[in-house]
């Protein structure tokens, strides 16, 4: 009788995992249209987002049309002072859009990324950051 259930709780398993959606696909950074990509958002970015000079890591998440979708890590640093941001990003151009804060962050992303990417997003997709 136990390993009856056992059985079927297996194979319930089993149909629920094979029913779930792939993650979401990140475009192939050995690319080297990816890898451009990447190293001009790495360039645009920290101005954009820091306000001043720094650093970023860019992960390129995807792209539509002139749109980029990305995460960025960007840090500064300067006498005594240290600051940063991690971030998802949409650059369309060289125009930067980042998420709002608090209780606008999931509909902001929502607006900014296409559905499966904002889900992947919103789903603290630890594959999605640099």
């Amino acid at each position: 009788m136990i390993r009856r259930h056992v059985v079927w709780l297996g194979l319930a398993i089993g149909l629920l995992s094979g029913c779930s959606e792939p993650p979401y696909p990140l475009p192939d950074r050995n690319a080297t249209d990816v890898r451009a990509e990447e190293e001009r958002l790495a360039t645009l970015l920290p101005l954009e987002l820091l306000g001043g000079p720094g650093t970023c890591k860019v992960r390129l998440l995807g792209r539509d049309g002139s749109s980029s979708f990305a995460w960025a890590h960007c840090e500064a640093t300067g006498p005594g002072v240290v600051s940063g941001v991690s971030t998802p990003v949409r650059v369309d151009g060289d125009r930067v859009t980042q998420p709002g804060d608090g209780s606008a962050y999931s509909p902001s992303v929502r607006r900014m990324f296409p559905e499966r990417l904002a889900e992947a997003v919103l789903g603290d997709d630890t594959r999605l950051r640099p």
